[in-house]
């Protein structure tokens, strides 16, 4: 099954571009051939690049009011139930824009959202958000079973 690991997020706003600090961890990884990253950061540009998975992968912030750091494995109606926007490119939901470029395939969509500390004017995640990325991509890594980072 071919699977896209999307990150999403601005990296301009602290906690919330923790999305893409894990695609660029994972950058390191070694992942098998059916897996692909794409930096979606806040831009739909990188949502064309999806078209050919049959599964995606979202790594995004999401304010749920856990602790910062906590990692939560939803579906994008759990995620829609609990308020949660991902949303990038000018207010578009990123749910949105990924049924919108991948058409008729509805490819299967597991989302990982990590409770951030700090959404502000700001680079580098905070340290509660930082400390828990290597858990997100061990999470990420059991989601696709069998992958390994060097």
């Amino acid at each position: 099954m071919r699977t896209t690991i999307v990150g999403v997020g601005n990296t301009l706003m602290r906690d919330d571009g923790v999305g893409v600090h894990v695609i660029r961890e994972m950058e390191q990884c070694r992942l098998p051939d059916d897996v692909a990253l794409a930096d979606a950061g806040t831009s739909a540009d990188a949502a064309y690049a999806l078209t050919s998975a049959e599964r995606l992968i979202i790594v995004d912030a999401a304010q749920l009011g856990g602790a910062p750091g906590t990692v939560y494995r939803l579906t994008p109606k759990e995620a829609a139930d609990a308020g949660i926007g991902l949303r990038s490119c000018h207010d578009m939901g990123l749910i949105e824009i990924l049924r919108t470029v991948t058409g008729e395939a509805d490819p299967e969509i597991v989302i990982f959202g990590i409770e951030p500390e700090t959404i502000d004017w700001g680079e580098g995640l905070t340290s509660s958000v930082a400390a828990c990325v290597p858990r997100v991509i061990e999470i990420v890594k059991r989601e696709l079973k069998g992958s390994s980072c060097s």
